[in-house]
């Protein structure tokens, strides 16, 4: 069975659109979908993000950014960039979508499968930037394999007895096969807002026959997204994640 694991939408219709016409185009087949968790803030469209998940999502979790809209103090942890969005989204988010998101969980486990927005030992907030945010994860469950989101970076760690090893993917499509002894952190990276310079959307497809993970970078044009997001009065500094 192939999943298709996206994370961090962030109310970017037009990355999430331009992540569908690929795999259609490219005529890559999924089973099912996960995500792990952000649909709203940064971008225009929270509505259209969270009303494709709410239709076709397997696993939805919940992710910082969603918490923060129904529980403000939240809040108190941005950014004033995030803060100014937040409050946005409060503004035009419709009450059916909202409670969507009141009902969604941060994490989910499918036996030895552990799908959380940020990390094991802190499932909003903690973010896996490097082995050594990694190993102390590993040892916050006993998953084997574990997909993560909220650094918008696409990236694994790999942990074979006491040692681990990882880092992120630099890399249009690229696939990792899983070895049976090796436990494995993997973020697919972000579809709706690319903070690891490179641009486009990431996201990935988990394969558990072979097993293995392939990671995918989609770009597109961004005029449909700086023209909403002038239109609607955010930051035009928000634009900075994609050039």
């Amino acid at each position: 069975m192939k999943t298709l694991i996206l994370s961090d939408v962030h109310a970017n219709w037009w990355a999430l659109r331009a992540v569908l016409d690929f795999l259609e185009r490219e005529k890559i087949g999924y089973d099912r979908v996960v995500s792990l968790g952000d649909y709203v803030d940064y971008g225009t469209r929270p509505n259209e993000v969270i009303e494709w998940f709410r239709e076709r999502c397997d696993i939805c979790l919940l992710g910082n950014h969603d918490a923060a809209l129904v529980n403000h103090e939240e809040r108190n942890y941005f950014s004033d960039l995030a803060y100014t969005c937040s409050v946005w989204t409060e503004k035009v988010i419709k009450p059916e979508n909202l409670n969507f998101i009141r009902h969604l969980r941060p994490l989910a486990r499918e036996g030895d499968i552990l799908y959380v927005h940020a990390a094991p030992d802190d499932p909003i907030w903690k973010y896996i930037f490097d082995p050594s945010d990694a190993t102390i994860s590993f040892r916050s469950t006993d998953a084997r394999l574990i997909f993560v989101g909220h650094t918008h970076v696409p990236s694994y760690f790999a942990r074979y007895r006491t040692v681990v090893v990882g880092g992120q993917v630099v890399s249009d499509r690229m696939k990792m096969k899983f070895l049976p002894s090796v436990r494995y952190i993997v973020n697919p990276g972000s579809v709706g807002q690319p903070r690891d310079g490179l641009g486009g959307a990431s996201f990935g497809i988990y394969d558990d026959e072979e097993p293995s993970f392939t990671w995918y970078r989609v770009n597109y044009d961004l005029s449909n997204l700086k023209k909403e997001i002038g239109e609607a009065g955010l930051p035009m500094s928000l634009l900075s994640y994609y050039l």
